[in-house]
């Protein structure tokens, strides 16, 4: 049963739980084909189009382009400093429709397949957004020096608002690169990713995606994506999950977003060390 084949329903079947995790355990990621469709994928576009609108005019900052002399290596014409990233933390603080989306079984229920919890925690969300003509590349690098985990149960769950593609800043995978492990020779100068020589964004796998489809990878998937270079847009929305047993190695200040069980129960009632549950 391929991926797409999954979502004729909102309930997951033993079965079809125990083969989204084994494509996981391979590649890293899986892809879910039209999670959201219909009124609810309109309303959630909708929702992000209006966030967006608010945060503007208000003269909230979103640029979040990141900074460095990878830059200049980045295979795109013009000015390659001046390409544009918008960003907006905490989704859920922004919307009451985007905070329950939270909590949807076609979001949650293949998120904790893919960790093999029944239970699910949420650390933190996100929306992305890359302007036509000017949206910036990300280069190859893996999200676990952002928050290193004891257990690396650690997921994101992106739906995906528009159609994506190379040309409009698809993400781009290392298939199996979460097998590694975490690799200790990632570049800090104005932004976190490794070695462009080494890992070049034209090199990795695209995964070219629908409005509406579902990609989850491994907080240590070695990922990156395209610039946009065309005329649509590039929106989704991200949610970092993991198992509630599982927690950072060290806790940054005024880190926020952490804790909701979004699936499930937190099966440890006693919080452990660094935890106020």
């Amino acid at each position: 049963m391929s991926s797409q084949e999954i979502f004729s329903s909102t309930v997951l079947t033993p079965v079809q739980q125990r083969k989204l995790r084994e494509e996981f355990t391979v590649n890293g990621f899986v892809k879910i084909n039209q999670a959201f469709t219909g009124k609810d994928l309109s309303q959630i576009q909708r929702e992000v189009d209006k966030m967006m609108d608010r945060s503007i005019k208000s003269g909230r900052r979103l640029e979040a382009h990141w900074g460095g002399e990878w830059r200049e290596d980045v295979k795109v014409e013009g000015d390659k400093q001046a390409r544009s990233v918008l960003s907006i933390h905490n989704i859920q603080y922004h919307s009451s429709y985007l905070a329950q989306l939270m909590f949807h079984p076609n979001l949650v229920d293949p998120s904790a397949a893919v960790i093999g919890s029944t239970n699910l925690q949420l650390h933190h969300t996100l929306m992305h957004a890359k302007p036509p003509k000017v949206g910036a590349a990300f280069p190859m690098h893996q999200d676990y020096d952002y928050f290193p985990h004891k257990l690396d149960t650690m997921i994101a769950a992106t739906l995906y608002l528009d159609d994506s593609g190379v040309e409009n800043g698809c993400l781009c995978v290392y298939p199996g690169s979460h097998k590694q492990g975490y690799i200790e020779k990632h570049v800090h100068q104005g932004s976190h990713h490794l070695p462009m020589n080494e890992y070049p964004i034209d090199q990795a796998t695209p995964i070219p995606m629908k409005a509406g489809d579902l990609l989850i990878f491994s907080y240590l998937t070695i990922h990156g994506s395209t610039p946009n270079t065309s005329d649509q847009w590039r929106r989704m929305l991200l949610f970092e999950f993991r198992s509630p047993l599982d927690n950072r190695k060290s806790e940054p200040d005024g880190s926020v977003g952490q804790g909701f069980i979004v699936r499930g129960v937190h099966p440890n009632p006693v919080p452990k060390s660094g935890e106020s549950y």
